[in-house]
C-alpha cells in the first residue's frame, strides 16, 4: 500500500493529467499493490467513459507505463477505474501462495493468483463449469494450465483428463494419480465419446435416485484446441463438446478449452454460449480479445501471467496468474501414481 504522503503526490500529479487532456474527471483514490497500480476517477456532470477510454495510450505515455489500462466501470461505488500493470521483478509462485489459510468454502477450489487489490484471486469451477482460456506464446496461457491443474491436486479430488495434441505440456502428468493424458485427434474423439457416455450412466443413476454430490467430479483440459479444430473435418469434435457442455455440469463434468488463436473459425458462437468462464492472457489483436472476452483490452495485457478474466461472478477484472511448472506440480503430487 502507498503511504500517505506518495498517495497524495500521485493523485495530484494524476488530476494534472486529466486537466492537461480536458478530461471532465477527478482521481479520488490512488493504489500501488507489488506489480498493479490503479486511479479511481468520479466522473463530473455529462463526463463520460468513452472520454477516458479515448486518451488511455496518452495516459499512459504520461505515467511512462509499461502497457495501456483496463478500464472497468464501478457502478455500485460511482467510480471509473484504471488498472495498470508494471515489470514484476519476482514472480508470485503457487506453490508458496498455497499457504494462504482462508480457503472458501467452494465445491472446485481453484487460487489462479492474485487480484489488482492483492487479494487473492480465486474460482470455482463448479459456479463457472466450463471455462475459455486464450493467450499467444510468452502471455501466460500454458501456466495457467498448469496452475489449474496444481489447484485441483492441492484442494480437490477429481478425475482429470488432460489433451496435449502439441505432446509438450501434459506428459509429465501420466505419474499422477486419476490423470489420463490424450495426444491426437482420434485419441480426443474416444476420450469426448467416454465422457459422454459417462455423463449418460450418470444422469441414468440420477433418475434412480442417486446424490449428484456422490459423483467424483471430472474435468477435462483441452491444450489448443484451435489445432484439434483444424482436423476437424465433419465437426465431430466440435458438436461432441457443444453437447458435452450443454448437458454435463449437472454430471459435475467440467471442461477447460485453451488455445492461443481464438479466431471466430475454432471459437464458435455454440462454444461460447456454453462456456461462461473466459481467462485472456495477452492476445495478438483486439478482435481476438472480442472473441474470448466479448471486449477489448486482453490485447493490451503486459503478458507473463497478466490476465483478465470474466465469468458468472466478474466482468473483466485483472489478475497476475501464480506461476507453476508441471515439473513442480509432479515433485508435489506424483508420487500418488506409484
Amino acid at each position: 500500500m502507498p503511504n500517505q504522503p506518495l498517495q497524495i503526490n500521485q493523485i495530484k500529479d494524476f488530476n494534472n493529467i486529466l486537466n492537461s487532456f480536458r478530461i471532465n474527471a477527478s482521481c479520488t483514490n490512488f493504489q500501488l499493490i507489488d506489480n498493479y497500480f490503479y486511479y479511481d476517477l468520479k466522473l463530473n456532470p455529462n463526463a463520460k467513459v468513452n472520454d477516458v477510454k479515448k486518451y488511455s495510450d496518452e495516459i499512459s505515455l504520461a505515467l511512462k507505463s509499461p502497457c495501456k489500462p483496463s478500464i472497468r466501470v464501478l457502478h455500485q461505488q460511482g467510480l471509473v477505474r484504471l488498472e495498470f500493470a508494471g515489470i514484476r521483478n519476482k514472480s508470485l509462485q503457487l506453490f508458496d501462495y498455497f499457504t494462504n489459510s482462508s480457503v472458501p468454502n467452494n465445491e472446485i477450489n481453484c487460487l489462479l493468483g492474485q487480484a489488482v487489490d492483492g487479494k487473492p484471486m480465486w474460482m470455482d469451477l463448479a459456479a463457472n463449469p466450463h471455462m475459455l482460456v486464450a493467450g499467444t506464446t510468452g502471455s501466460g496461457k500454458s501456466v495457467l494450465l498448469h496452475n489449474i491443474i496444481g489447484n485441483l491436486f492441492n484442494y480437490n479430488d477429481v478425475d482429470l483428463f488432460l489433451v496435449d495434441p502439441k505432446q509438450i505440456e501434459f506428459s509429465e502428468y501420466k505419474k499422477c494419480r486419476n490423470v489420463q493424458v490424450y495426444y491426437s485427434y482420434q485419441q480426443s474423439m474416444w476420450l469426448m465419446k467416454d465422457i459422454f457416455a459417462l455423463m449418460e450412466f450418470r444422469y441414468d443413476l440420477i433418475r434412480q435416485g442417486k446424490e449428484v454430490k456422490s459423483f467424483k467430479p471430472c474435468v477435462i483440459v483441452i491444450d489448443e484446441f484451435a489445432d484439434l479444430m483444424m482436423q476437424d473435418v465433419n465437426n465431430n469434435f466440435h458438436d461432441l463438446t457443444c453437447r458435452l457442455a450443454q448437458k454435463c455440469r449437472a454430471a459435475r463434468i467440467h471442461i477447460i478449452l485453451a488455445t492461443q488463436r481464438p479466431s471466430v473459425n475454432f471459437i464458435s458462437g455454440s462454444i461460447k454460449a456454453n462456456f461462461p468462464a473466459r481467462i485472456a492472457c495477452r492476445v495478438a489483436s483486439h478482435i481476438d480479445s472480442k472473441v474470448i472476452l466479448d471486449s477489448v483490452g486482453a490485447e493490451n495485457l503486459l503478458g507473463k501471467g497478466d490476465a483478465l478474466i470474466k465469468d458468472n461472478f466478474r466482468f473483466l477484472e485483472r489478475l497476475q496468474i501464480a506461476h507453476t511448472t508441471p515439473q513442480e506440480v509432479v515433485k508435489y503430487f506424483g508420487n500418488d501414481a506409484e
